[in-house]
């Protein structure tokens, strides 16, 4: 019998599709699926500068900070990888791991998005 938090995909591809559910024994943490390539990097700093220059919802910002809140080293990459929510087209999981770990960097945001997950997790 699994005890803790199992990772599952959302059904979605919707950023605000996080869902955290539990019962007595295991809770469940649904994300949307995402890929990673050469592209990511790029699209990823245009979407922070829009959101940043903009007066908009930080939606983008606040789920990268969710994820990388989530990845620290090629272990967490292989995990959400094995599971089908990151697809890694980009290199090794150390890569995608300082990919997320570098381009978050120094980013702030609403950390009332995602309140509900943060606070059953």
């Amino acid at each position: 019998m699994d005890v803790g938090i199992c990772i599952k995909c959302s059904p979605t591809y919707h950023l605000r599709d996080i869902s955290f559910q539990s019962n007595d024994i295991t809770a469940y943490l649904k994300i949307p699926p995402i890929t990673i390539d050469s592209s990511t990097k790029a699209m990823f700093l245009n979407l922070i500068a829009y959101e940043m220059s903009s007066n908009v919802p930080h939606d983008f910002i606040c789920y990268l900070l969710f994820l990388d809140s989530l990845i620290d080293h090629a272990d967490d990459v292989r995990e959400l990888q094995s599971i089908g929510i990151l697809q890694n087209n980009l290199g090794t999981h150390e890569e995608v791991a300082i990919f997320f770990n570098t381009v978050s960097t120094n980013l702030e945001s609403n950390f009332h998005d995602y309140k509900d997950v943060r606070v059953k997790i």
